[in-house]
Order: C-alpha cells, then sequence, then structure tokens
C-alpha cells in the first residue's frame, strides 16, 4: 500500500501531502488524511475497478471519523441507534486502519486535531464524486487522481465554514 502511495506521488510529482496542493494548516490536514483514502480509490476506479458509491460510502465514513469509528467495524451493531458506523467488519477494519497507519503519526494528529464532522464530510464528497446516470455506480473522469482530490477539496471547503465541516 505505501509502495502505491508512493507511486502515485512521483507519478504526479507531488504528494497529496506535500505543500504542493495550495491548502495549509487546518484544510491542508484534512486533504492530506482524506486525500490518502480517495487517491487510493480513484486510481482504483480509473485502473478499471467498478465502485458502487455505497461501498465507497461505507468505507469512507469510518475512515474518516478515525479511530473512534474504525474502532467501531470490529463491535458496532445496526440494531443499536447510537451506533457510529452501523456494521461489524473485521477485514474493513484491518483495510482501513492499514491506511490510516500508512500516514506519519503528525499527519494524523494533525487530522486528528481538526476535529472533522466525519458524517458531514463524507456526504461532501460523495455528493462531489461522478456517477453514473443512476447514480449507483461511481464514474471515472478523465481527471488525474490527485488533481480531482485537489479540485474537490477546494470546492467543498469554498462552501463550508471551516475545515472541520461543523456548524
Amino acid at each position: 500500500m505505501l509502495l502505491l502511495l508512493s507511486l502515485l506521488a512521483s507519478a504526479h510529482g507531488s504528494d497529496i501531502c506535500g505543500s504542493g496542493t495550495g491548502f495549509s494548516g487546518a484544510e491542508q490536514a484534512v486533504v492530506c488524511y482524506t486525500g490518502n483514502f480517495l487517491t487510493k480509490m480513484l486510481t482504483e476506479l480509473d485502473a478499471g475497478n467498478n465502485k458502487t458509491a455505497e461501498h465507497v460510502r461505507v468505507h469512507l465514513l469510518p475512515y474518516l471519523g478515525g479511530s473512534k469509528t474504525l474502532d467501531a467495524l470490529i463491535k458496532d451493531d445496526p440494531s443499536d441507534p447510537t451506533c457510529k458506523v452501523c456494521y461489524k467488519d473485521n477485514s474493513t477494519f484491518t483495510g482501513l486502519s492499514g491506511l490510516r497507519e500508512s500516514l506519519s503519526a503528525e499527519q494524523i494528529s494533525a487530522y486528528d486535531s481538526v476535529n472533522v464532522c466525519y458524517a458531514r464530510l463524507t456526504e461532501s464528497i460523495m455528493a462531489s464524486l461522478p456517477k453514473s446516470p443512476c447514480g449507483v455506480w461511481l464514474k471515472a473522469i478523465a481527471m488525474d487522481p490527485y488533481d480531482q482530490v485537489v479540485s474537490m477539496m477546494k470546492q467543498i471547503f469554498a462552501i463550508a465554514s471551516s475545515a472541520s465541516l461543523c456548524p
């Protein structure tokens, strides 16, 4: 996985967590963490790996929620009205935790310190991703995943009141 992320960075000549994104501070922390997931997913989509929007959403939400929602993947129950992710999947926990841990401790800490409203961020990202006419499938577009993430996050931050997307 780290190799894939390194290849993505070298293929574009820039790193989604680097200074070349045009973001700084809390926004850069969110772009780095979010982009870690999204550039991987968009690269897979561009390679012909079809994905439903729902598949991406049920993986994106626990990832964006950080350790509390990732840990919920081990024990959550959809019949509990206070569930955080509302499903249990050890394999998803392992994969998403590994993706989170592919970032440095400083990058994770910077993201966690923003206290992102992860459900709002998930919704904003999902609304921004191109979909098939029926809305079920995500659609690959002719844009580099790095550029797509940067563009998407610029649009999201332009209408958000803060980098955390919290009211």
